[in-house]
Parts: structure tokens; sequence; C-alpha cells
């Protein structure tokens, strides 16, 4: 069992320290942890006592990571673990570190569908707001619980026509053919999200409005 010989502050970062056991480097960790765990020097270290400070260690760390991503925007469960698994921390640790920001609701994929939906189906349908939310890796029937919170179906047909009639206004005045700037609407629309009987119902507001 080695002896704690030195405990230094890292000169580049001084919320970290080094410590030396027997006059040899031993590990570098977290302040916090020497606090925590109350050690100075003298006091004898065992491999278990390095193996929790490591383990420890490299939850603060990760921790660190989590919530510096969180600082600019929300952030999906999925986006933070999968943050975490392409800087190689441990599984384990990664779900620690989830556990902790859900308890702290830092993250809640339910809020966070509930607040894309209300912002995103503005300018685009449904189908392709679902599409979106699933690439962030929120699960389904999270998805359908925040719609259901929603109501979807004026919203969605709202932003539909205010977008078909803004792009009408800017198709208009460079086609004249109406077949071909109908389909251009329904294109631009379909690309959209929407589905077909909303840009079809949609379709024919607009065009009777423009007679």
């Amino acid at each position: 069992m080695k002896t704690i010989t030195m405990i230094s502050e890292n000169k580049k970062n001084k919320d970290r320290v080094s410590i030396f056991a027997d006059d040899e480097f031993l590990i570098s960790c977290h302040k916090e942890l020497i606090y925590k765990k109350s050690l100075r020097k003298g006091d004898k270290v065992d491999p278990d006592l390095l193996l929790e400070l490591a383990r420890e260690d490299e939850y603060m760390k990760a921790k660190d990571v989590a919530l510096r991503s969180i600082e600019r925007s929300l952030k999906t469960v999925h986006e933070i673990e999968k943050k975490l698994r392409d800087k190689e921390y441990t599984e384990d640790t990664i779900q620690r570190v989830i556990q902790f920001m859900e308890e702290y609701r830092l993250i809640d994929d339910y809020k966070y569908a509930e607040t894309f939906f209300k912002e995103k189906l503005r300018t685009r349908g449904v189908k392709k707001a679902r599409f979106e939310l699933s690439n962030k890796g929120i699960p389904k029937d999270i998805m359908e619980k925040a719609l259901d919170a929603l109501s979807t179906s004026s919203v969605e047909e709202d932003s539909c026509l205010n977008l078909a009639e803004k792009k009408y206004a800017q198709l208009v005045k460079r086609e004249t053919d109406p077949y071909k700037l109908k389909n251009k609407l329904y294109t631009f629309l379909m690309g959209k999200g929407y589905d077909y009987e909303l840009i079809s119902s949609t379709l024919r507001k607009v065009m009777e409005s423009s007679e």
C-alpha cells in the first residue's frame, strides 16, 4: 500500500490536482474528490480507493461535458448519450450523467418534443416534424403524447395555408400557367411534410382566393 507524499494543484486547471505517492505520480483527479475523501499527505492509498477516484473523476468530467452541451440549446437524452459515447465514456458513467440530468430536469424528452412541435409546426407538417424528432432520438410514444397535448390540426392547417400563400405570392411573379403554378405549390408543401388531403384543401383555398 502506497503513502501520499504530495497533493499539488494543476497549474493549467485549478479545479484539478495531482496526487503523488512514495514521491511518484499516482493519479490526477478533480479537487472536489480530495475534499470528499478527506485525502491528505501521509494517507495510505489502496487499489480500491484508486479505482473509486478514477471512476468518480470520469463521472465529474462527463457531467461537465453534458452540462456545457445544454448551455446553448436544449438536448434530448439521445443527443447527450451520443456526445458522451463519442468521447468514449463508459456506459455506466453515461447513465449516471443521464440520471443526474433527468433528476434535476435538465433534460426531458417530453418537454423537448412539446416545445419542438409548438415551434416547428408553424413552418412544416406533422410528418416532417416527427421525422426530425425521430432523428434526435425521441421515442415514438413520447412524440405521440406530446402531439396529443397540442391542438395540432388547427396549427397545421394555419401554417400550411400561411406558407402556401407566401409561396404563391413568390411564384405568381414568374409563373403564369395555373397548372404549373399549382404543381409547384404542391411540391413545395409536400416537401414541408404536409399530407395530401391538407395540401389539396389548402391549394383550393389559395387558388380560389386568387381568381
